[in-house]
């Protein structure tokens, strides 16, 4: 069996370059941004190989050079190699992103030892190191959890990539417990094209964060994209629009920063959004202020006349809940409403629901007196997306927690 350990490796590495057969591969490194930052804190290494006669080839073409295990391990290796050796020469405190094929790391114990002596002769600490676990056509977790335990536990953050698409779902991140989460470019395109999917994306990177993972948004490649990639609240960006792969990195003072030039356009971004959502709000306030004085006066809730309100564009329903969250009675809303969808019914019967676990009751518990709004979701009595508005009052009957639902599809 060949060995291909570190000095194996180092000996196919000229200057800024290494050689497989009739190749010679260099690097590239594409900036990822800190949106919090607005300065590049990590690069992902790319590879760049030309034939004999100094005509490109894409990675894809070069990979297929591969014949067997040894010829796997071996490019693999020379790759980081070279990517290691030509980030080394910058004075830079950021990460760099290494594509790693697991299986090439659990076969690599045959091969003789590389990953740390490389790192140590390049003087690159594995903390500065984020590997990007390559998982497509990796079906045995034994050899993911192998290949991940051995970077985690050498000090190296792992990130997975593509998440959203293909083999890169949420069992991979139950199983691996990655540092980074990298979201695949068709996630950025589809918000872009489909509403629906862009009001769903702040929620989805929240999920993200809320397991224990920083967020990147990579495939980036146009203003609105941009837009809704910090509009989504993501904490790392990547892409052509912020920067292509390049030999060089970029300087901290680069006057080409995408980010700082789009701060102005973000702020007029989200001000169109919260201007939308403010009209929705304003003009059903007045009439939602006026039954939260009706009920403090006395007024049983089913005795509420709620026309005025009802008749305001996109008010969906009104109705009441008391302390514990149960339902006081049926929706209120017109008997011909736009809202009433049949294929629903079996969750239009409102009364006696349990509405404890709903954030704008707990909202509006933990404020009394105060009016909250939540952030648009999905209706459960039908397909709309709704805000709702909720306060807290103290009625001559008890305390009731008022709700009115607005349209926000």
């Amino acid at each position: 069996m060949k060995t291909h350990n570190f000095n194996a490796v180092n000996q196919r590495v000229s200057g800024n370059t290494g050689q497989f057969r009739d190749y010679s591969i260099g690097s590239a490194f594409q900036p990822i941004f800190s949106l919090s930052h607005r300065n590049p804190v990590g690069y992902e290494a790319l590879c760049r190989a030309k034939k004999k006669d100094g005509l490109p080839v894409s990675p894809l073409a070069l990979f297929g050079q591969v014949k067997d295990e040894s010829d796997n391990v071996l490019l693999d290796r020379l790759c980081r190699a070279v990517h290691v050796q030509n980030f080394s020469r910058f004075s830079d405190t950021s990460w760099i992103f290494l594509n790693v094929n697991p299986l090439v790391t659990v076969l690599g114990k045959s091969y003789g030892s590389f990953f740390k002596e490389m790192l140590d002769q390049n003087g690159i600490s594995p903390s500065q190191v984020v590997v990007e676990i390559l998982e497509k056509g990796i079906y045995d977790e034994s050899i993911l959890s192998a290949a991940i335990n051995y970077y985690k536990n050498l000090g190296c953050l792992v990130a997975i990539d593509d998440f959203g698409a293909s083999h890169s779902n949420f069992d991979r991140i139950w199983n691996i417990q990655p540092d980074i989460v990298k979201f695949d470019r068709s996630i950025i395109v589809q918000a872009e094209s489909s509403v629906v999917v862009r009001k769903a994306l702040p929620s989805l990177v929240g999920l993200i964060q809320e397991l224990g993972c920083i967020a990147l948004m990579e495939g980036v490649e146009t203003e609105q994209q941009a837009l809704i990639a910090i509009d989504s609240n993501v904490d790392l960006v990547q892409g052509y629009y912020f920067g292509f792969p390049r030999e060089q990195l970029v300087e901290t003072d680069d006057p080409n920063n995408m980010l700082l030039k789009l701060r102005g356009k973000h702020i007029e971004f989200s001000a169109s959004i919260r201007t939308r959502y403010r009209d929705a709000v304003d003009q059903c306030l007045i009439e939602f202020k006026a039954i939260l004085h009706t009920l403090t006066s006395g007024c049983a809730p089913q005795m509420l006349a709620c026309e005025k309100l009802l008749a305001l564009p996109n008010v969906m329903r009104v109705y009441f809940l008391d302390e514990a969250g149960y339902q006081i009675g049926d929706n209120i809303q017109k008997q011909q409403s736009e809202y009433i969808d049949p294929r629903y019914k079996p969750l239009a019967e409102a009364a006696e629901a349990n509405w404890s676990r709903r954030y704008y009751f707990r909202q509006a518990v933990l404020n009394p007196g105060e009016i909250q709004i939540t952030r648009p979701y999905r209706s459960l009595t039908g397909k709309s997306q709704c805000i709702t508005i909720s306060a807290l009052v103290n009625t001559p009957c008890g305390m009731l927690v008022a709700c009115l639902d607005l349209d926000w599809s």
